[in-house]
């Protein structure tokens, strides 16, 4: 086997594992995070890679709110660990993270900002999105947790629920997205979506 060819095999390994593994998720306390189980795509030398991971984040807003009043949803991604190797290949970093959240259901997006985590990250809205934006990068075997995302909205008609959830239906429609740099690889464009998309608050307009 030609080591063109031995590093192109290695490289549709590496590919999955390094993405699967990028979140090693922990709960925040006195909270019920919602896992999210994610269907990722990375693209090496142009063949696309297919693998899966799971991630949690958690969701807080009011039970109730009347119709036409002002809503505040905190989405809390958990915190994650971007690991040091994969299938013998070194993880630089992973950078340019992005997650996107459609505006909540039955509501009308006001403003989003964000705040806390470990490193640092802005929001964006854009086409009825939140846009959550790490730029990173964050190297290899390094700890963080992203900015929790406050999506400011007014409730809607009465009688129906206002629902937050990831956006994301398929890999040319994502949900997250990341840049993985793999040694001897490069960067490896990563487009994720959930699959399926669970609900993450849930607000009762009357």
């Amino acid at each position: 086997m030609s080591k063109t060819a031995s590093v192109l095999l290695r490289a549709g390994i590496v590919t999955p594992v390094a993405l699967a593994t990028v979140f090693a998720l922990a709960a925040p306390a006195n909270a019920t995070p919602v896992t999210v189980n994610w269907s990722c795509q990375g693209t090496i030398f142009g063949i696309g890679q297919t693998s899966s991971m799971t991630t949690t984040v958690t969701g807080t807003a009011p039970g109730s709110a009347a119709s036409g009043s002002a809503v505040a949803i905190t989405l809390t991604p958990g915190a994650s660990t971007v690991p040091s190797s994969a299938s013998g290949f070194t993880v630089t970093n992973i950078s340019n993270l992005k997650m996107t959240f459609p505006t909540p259901a039955n509501s009308t997006l006001v403003s989003a900002t964000a705040s806390g985590g470990s490193v640092a990250g802005t929001v964006s809205t854009s086409g009825g999105n939140v846009v959550l934006t790490v730029p990173g990068p964050i190297a290899g075997g390094t700890s963080f947790t992203p900015p929790a995302v406050t999506i400011n909205v007014t409730a809607g008609s009465p009688g129906t629920s206002i629902t937050s959830q990831y956006a994301g239906t398929s890999f040319a429609n994502p949900g997250m997205t990341m840049t993985t740099k793999v040694a001897f690889i490069g960067n490896v464009a990563t487009a994720c979506y959930p699959n399926p998309s669970p609900t993450l608050t849930t607000t009762t307009v009357s």
